[in-house]
């Protein structure tokens, strides 16, 4: 489904970041990308989502080569992306809004795209996240975990076959982070979903990717490619097997961290 084909990019201050580099996604398979704060996770993401673009080589998804934003990409971003002055049913609608405004043209919305069960849809995903209730508040007055089940919901309501995720779970507390990463797992098989998600944390991307990709210290020419046989096992955390596989990522990351922005 996605193919990265021997993609080179570099910020514009002259860092390279990744030279000549290939990898591949096939649909619905689950990922996750693990590396030091720096070394390029997130970048990853922006170029598999469209918003830059690779200086050589290209990017294909479902064999057609990404030049902008795709409609049936998915995007949650660090920081929730959430507009302070929305309701939260604002927010869930916001994307749904944006594409009646512009229509099926392709571009903001699939050519297929049909919007008039657009409440019907809001409804279903902030029932289905457990943020109805909560429709009429606005993001300072509910918690990061409800937040974040807004942005998971926003994002499902334009029903992508892609979803990306950079550190979803970072800023929250042990039980809500092991709640949500359980119901992105349960989300990604009932919808089909294809997810590369960006993590900081080794038994975070145990447990979210059937794969995991090992970025180090850039520039990126060759995909690290772990295998994980754990994926979506909460049970397995102290199984020597797992605890091996902690190691072997862990390894292969070294010991320095990236020091660029």
């Amino acid at each position: 489904m996605i193919q990265v084909e021997a993609i080179t990019f570099a910020y514009p201050n002259g860092t390279c970041i990744f030279e000549d580099f290939s990898w591949q996604v096939a649909r619905g398979e689950a990922w996750a990308v693990v590396g030091p704060s720096g070394c390029g996770k997130t970048t990853l993401l922006h170029l598999l989502a469209g918003l830059v673009r690779p200086q050589a080589g290209c990017i294909r998804i479902d064999g057609q080569v990404l030049r902008r934003p795709r409609p049936r990409t998915g995007l949650i971003l660090q920081d929730y992306g959430l507009l302070p002055w929305a309701t939260l049913r604002a927010n869930v609608a916001l994307g749904l809004d944006i594409r009646a405004f512009y229509g099926p043209d392709g571009v903001h919305a699939p050519r297929d795209e049909v919007l008039d069960d657009k409440e019907e849809r809001v409804r279903y995903w902030m029932t289905r996240l457990g943020i109805h209730h909560l429709a009429g508040h606005y993001p300072h007055q509910v918690s990061g975990g409800q937040r974040q089940r807004a942005a998971i919901a926003r994002t499902l309501a334009l029903r992508p076959d892609i979803l990306l995720m950079d550190e979803p779970f970072g800023a929250l507390d042990a039980l809500t982070r092991q709640d949500l990463m359980q119901l992105t797992m349960q989300l990604r098989r009932e919808e089909g979903l294809t997810t590369v998600i960006v993590t900081h944390s080794i038994e975070e991307a145990l447990y979210l990717g059937e794969y995991v990709l090992v970025l180090t210290q850039p520039p990126h020419r060759v995909a690290t490619v772990v295998p994980n046989p754990h994926v979506g096992d909460a049970a397995c955390r102290h199984d020597r097997a797992f605890l091996a596989l902690c190691h072997q990522l862990r390894a292969l990351m070294g010991e320095g961290a990236c020091e660029m922005a």
